[in-house]
């Protein structure tokens, strides 16, 4: 089958976006963006691509296929690892469809009560309606901008600029891949393709999303605790440094346990916690021991928004000033 004509679009952010599609499978193939992968540090990594869903009602794809095509969603590799384990960490069901408001009370398997809502996407959702999701009750989003040094999202700039236009308080993530680039050159990365925070109130601090790796990689991505340690405490530093943000980072209490040896060290970086209990929805249970609390929880795979479900732990008020707060 023969790839369909190479085309150029430009965002608002004036990032020029060069991308060549192909139908494979009923889906549109559209090579990964390798662009600054160099500077990076990352000049001999090959560029990755992503299998884009037709439409933002679909679910995303199969773990195998965001291995293949190196591009990961928020969580990716959290159900695989649960259905192995039989861990109770694993993606709830579909959630009843409605409008929720924002800070409601729901029935059980809603989300968890008194919270701010909100998601994470990635350009497995290309087509969010952000205005959609706000009157849903959504007020906060977080998008998947890079993972690694190779891949930049070819949605971020869109649907960044879609989500603060709407009214929600937004976000970049970066998927974490250890085993390829330094933490340091992961964030540069970052910042090199339009990742950002400002205190204006409507920006949340850069999320580095780190989870299971690949069955080639490895659970921790071949590297040892004080390694990986390493690892998160260069990205961080390189966050702070270029913002005056640690950045949050979300995981999983039983990664975390595994490939940082349940650190301390990292009290200063607000946690997203994942995970997706069966029954209690009033608490995401034990957490790694760098933090007393969390402040984002992703509680489902799917529900009422596009994406992943997730909860800020307080009031609106208080994401709008912790979205502020310089440190």
């Amino acid at each position: 089958m023969g790839t369909r004509p190479r085309f150029r679009r430009r965002s608002t952010l004036g990032l020029t976006l060069v991308c060549a599609s192909a139908l494979v499978g009923g889906q549109v193939l559209v090579p990964g963006l390798g662009a600054g992968a160099e500077a990076a540090g990352a000049a001999t990594a090959p560029a990755t691509a992503t299998t884009v869903a037709a439409t933002t009602g679909r679910p995303d794809p199969s773990l195998a296929t965001m291995d293949a095509v190196g591009d990961h969603a928020m969580g990716a590799s959290i159900a695989a690892h649960a259905a192995q384990t039989g861990d109770a960490a694993g993606r709830a069901t579909t959630v009843p469809q409605g409008t929720v408001a924002p800070e409601s009370t729901t029935a059980a398997g809603g989300p968890p009560p008194g919270k701010v809502q909100g998601m994470d996407v990635s350009a497995w959702q290309p087509d969010v309606d952000f205005r959609a999701a706000y009157r849903n009750g959504a007020r906060f989003a977080y998008v998947k901008a890079t993972e690694g040094v190779t891949y930049q999202s070819r949605t971020y700039v869109q649907q960044y600029e879609a989500a603060r236009a709407a009214g929600l308080v937004r976000g970049g993530y970066v998927y974490a891949q250890p085993s390829q680039a330094s933490g340091r050159a992961t964030a540069e990365f970052f910042f090199k393709s339009m990742g950002q925070w400002n205190p204006d109130g409507w920006t949340l601090p850069p999320l580095l999303d780190i989870e299971y790796g690949s069955a080639a990689q490895g659970t921790c991505y071949g590297l040892s605790w004080e390694r990986m340690r390493t690892w998160i405490r260069s990205f961080s530093d390189t966050v702070h440094q270029r913002t005056g943000r640690y950045p949050a980072i979300y995981t999983t209490t039983d990664w975390w346990k595994q490939c940082t040896n349940n650190s301390i060290r990292f009290a200063s970086n607000p946690l997203f916690v994942a995970i997706y209990p069966v029954h209690d929805f009033t608490s995401p249970g034990t957490l790694g021991r760098s933090w007393k609390r969390w402040t984002f929880w992703q509680w489902a795979a799917s529900g009422v928004f596009p994406g992943d479900q997730d909860v800020y732990w307080s009031s609106m008020s208080n994401l709008r000033a912790f979205a502020a707060k310089r440190e």
